[in-house]
């Protein structure tokens, strides 16, 4: 593989410049009070290796999204949240389809960053990615979020290919109360929640509903629906076992068609619904010995209907001798996935932590379109992973581990990761690591193999068929090798919090699609008789690329007490690529933003008025194959909120919301721009 110098080196001296004017003088500081510097509470993260470790002692860089900084955000849905964390990016396909990104190389479905909600894998099979709009769960069930950025196949298998997003929801317990919340906001946003809980004993549930009118863009055909229920409950069997179950029932209703025209026959104006239900369980058993075992299984469904014919005339499209004609397309697919695991943390003596595990997991979908067949297909995976935590000194922490995958459709893999920890004082650390991961084709890139078909209505028995989608046979999976050097430092008692990563990620075997020439089938009753060069070219899916993203990454959190916050993130990203053909080249690289920052800044008056405001910068980008040139994107909210007691257990919450949009940024695609948006919600709480 070629090498390629990056700029990275050459921005160190401003690296160690800022490390000299920032960080010495907190370091010393904190050397003089040693009384506050050995109290430190340092955040407890579970994400890295399966193991609760102090943040200072985690193998990956890591961002906390907690409640309050949810609350502040002032995000209306789950995927704004991530805004807020360095080097990732947000937009919305044709209006109304999150797009979750980070650090680029992606498209319509950002298939490098895998998430989990309590555990469970929410990694859709269909196309990779995740489906933002059908999560089971309500932005208010959420905990704590801890987004791993970078790989980490080694805890999560495959798809952990870039960065891992673990979201957990609360206790029922913690909520014990019932809450109706109500949002309106321009172009017709509506949100109306009632969520409540309750205790039995040892049993806590809580019951959570949601409907969301949203009219999206100004003047686009991207008008939404969503529909949830959620649920938790939490038994609590003995003092040493639990049991969790959650279960979520999701439908959305989306307009949707071809931006910037309507003669599209393939792709006409109409109305998509999807349907997902699903169910989780967890049980964790602990010993008195400090043993902890955990078994949890799940099921998903999920159903995607799209199935339309469209009437037209031919002369529109350049296609005269068709006369009238007809198109009739089913774009219907859905998925079935069972999913179990289980995993054994222990101590094997005083300096060694494991945490090991295996799982299984099988997936069904169904394509008929974009497979060109009726027939199910099917994947097993099955996976073992370990991973160990030694501390041979004090001050010094290794941590090893490795997962091994076993996919009927792609064979065996093994993501490994090595890491080393040094604390440089209780709270402070400097980290190294080093990790291979992949990304495993899913089923639908494997057996692409889609047409578009046009029936004659005035020549009875006439068709074209033209090919649009194929698959190169026997895919490899998308690899990516990690280096990463970082600081972690907490100063004035847990005040301040700063974190610094450096890195390196090498990207092979891409997959990506690339158009040849194609010619049409004019056929007569099924017969050939004649072929048509319609210009049109079939995508032919395939590993094309290796790529090089250099660059580095700071975050810091001033929390000086309970009423003060200031976040901001920052990411610089520098990208080398090769192997392809220099307008696909300049397409890679400029998937990639170069610059992305957020920084949040709130407080919190003795009336319980809080305030915050927000500014999120994205430098120029354009996502891979179904995007247009973008950016920058320069976005500023304001946010502020009240609180009102109205008797001893009754409370209402007053907030509002104003995103402004600082420039005509284009969101994905060119027919759909940001502007000025306001919202205001009304919380009626009762504990």
């Amino acid at each position: 593989m070629k090498i390629v110098k990056s700029p990275l080196f050459a921005r160190k001296n401003l690296l160690f410049a800022f490390y000299i004017a920032f960080i010495t003088p907190f370091a010393v500081a904190n050397d003089i009070n040693d009384l506050s510097f050995f109290n430190t509470e340092i955040p407890i993260v579970l994400s890295a290796t399966r193991l609760a470790q102090p943040q200072t002692e985690a193998p990956a860089t890591i961002t906390i999204i907690d409640r309050q900084l949810i609350k502040l955000s002032g995000a209306k849905a789950i995927p704004e949240l991530f805004r807020l964390v360095p080097g990732f990016h947000v937009a919305y396909f044709r209006g109304n389809e999150p797009v979750v990104a980070y650090q680029g190389l992606s498209g319509e479905f950002p298939q490098g960053v895998q998430v989990l909600i309590d555990g469970r894998s929410v990694y859709s099979p269909l196309f990779g990615g995740v489906d933002w709009s059908n999560l089971p769960i309500m932005m208010e069930d959420i905990e704590r979020i801890e987004v791993i950025r970078g790989p980490n196949g080694s805890s999560f298998g495959s798809n952990a290919f870039q960065a891992v997003i673990n979201i957990t929801t609360s206790h029922a317990v913690q909520t014990n109360d019932f809450q109706v919340k109500s949002t309106l906001g321009e172009r017709g946003y509506q949100r109306t929640l009632l969520t409540g809980s309750h205790s039995f004993g040892d049993i806590d549930v809580r019951l959570s509903a949601s409907h969301i009118d949203d009219n999206g863009y100004a003047n686009n055909d991207d008008d939404s629906r969503h529909d949830s229920l959620t649920g938790r409950l939490d038994y609590q069997i003995t003092h040493l076992d639990s049991l969790q179950l959650n279960f979520g029932i999701i439908n959305t209703l989306r307009e949707t068609h071809t931006p910037g025209t309507l003669l599209d026959p393939f792709d006409p104006p109409r109305n998509t619904d999807d349907s997902q239900h699903s169910i989780h369980a967890k049980w964790e058993h602990s010993t008195p010995d400090d043993q902890l075992f955990i078994t949890q299984a799940s099921y998903t469904r999920h159903l995607h209907k799209d199935k339309f014919t469209t009437f037209f005339d031919a002369n529109n499209i350049g296609l005269g001798f068709m006369g009238s004609s007809v198109s009739r397309l089913d774009f219907t697919e859905y998925f079935d996935r069972y999913d179990m695991e289980f995993e054994h943390q222990f101590h094997f003596n005083d300096q060694v932590r494991v945490s090991w595990g295996l799982g299984s997991r099988i997936d069904r979908v169904y394509l008929p379109l974009l497979q060109n067949s009726t027939q199910k297909l099917d994947n097993s995976i099955q996976r073992i992973f370990s991973n160990v935590e030694w501390r041979p000194e004090h001050n010094l922490i290794i941590n090893m581990g490795a997962l091994w995958e076993h996919s009927q459709l792609s064979g065996d893999d093994l993501s490994p990761r090595l890491a080393v920890n040094y604390l440089l004082t209780p709270s402070q650390s400097i980290r190294f690591s080093a990790s291979h991961s992949i990304r495993a084709p899913v089923l639908v890139e494997n057996n692409l193999n889609a047409d578009a078909s046009i029936e004659s209505i005035s020549i009875p028995g006439l068709v074209l068929n033209q090919p649009l989608l194929r698959t190169k046979a026997g895919l490899d999976p998308e690899t990516v090798d990690s280096l990463e050097a970082g600081y972690h430092g907490l100063f004035f008692n847990n005040a301040l919090t700063v974190d610094l990563k450096l890195f390196r990620n090498e990207y092979d075997n891409l997959i990506d699609v690339k158009g040849l020439a194609t010619d049409a089938t004019l056929s007569l009753f099924g017969i050939p008789i004649a072929t048509a060069d319609l210009g049109t070219k079939v995508q032919t899916v395939d590993n094309l690329h290796y790529a090089n993203i250099n660059g580095y990454e700071i975050e810091l959190n001033y929390r000086p007490d309970a009423n003060n916050l200031v976040h901001l993130g920052y990411a610089y990203n520098h990208t080398n690529v090769g192997r392809i053909t220099h307008n696909d080249i300049e397409n890679i690289r400029s998937s990639v933003p170069k610059d992305v920052f957020n920084i949040l800044v709130s407080h919190t008056f003795d009336n319980n008025l809080w305030a915050s405001i927000a500014f999120y910068y994205t430098s120029s980008m354009e996502y891979l194959d179904s995007g247009n040139p973008q950016g920058p994107l320069r976005r500023l909210d304001i946010n502020t909120g009240k609180s009102f007691n109205l008797s001893q257990r009754q409370e209402i919450d007053l907030s509002f919301n104003l995103q402004l949009a600082l420039d005509k940024n284009k969101d994905f695609l060119n027919e759909f721009e940001l502007d000025n948006r306001a919202f205001v919600e009304l919380t009626y709480r009762y504990d």
